[in-house]
């Protein structure tokens, strides 16, 4: 009974660790998202500012 007890114990240590783990992971996961759309929108509000496919470069060079 004790060696079973004992398994469970540590079980439930490792059941723990891991939804730990996971719950980091998620959280990154859920960061490292929130960036990629911001970044994304970015990017699509340079290009739509650009217009012409001009770069920035180009509209500030004189003619």
């Amino acid at each position: 009974m004790y060696w079973f007890l004992l398994f469970l114990a540590v079980v439930a240590v490792w059941l723990l660790v891991l939804a730990l783990l996971a719950k980091k992971l998620w959280g990154q996961g859920k960061a490292l998202t929130r960036e990629l759309v911001a970044a994304q929108s970015k990017l699509d509000a340079a290009m739509s500012t650009s217009g012409s496919g001009q770069t920035r470069e180009d509209q500030r060079a004189p003619a």
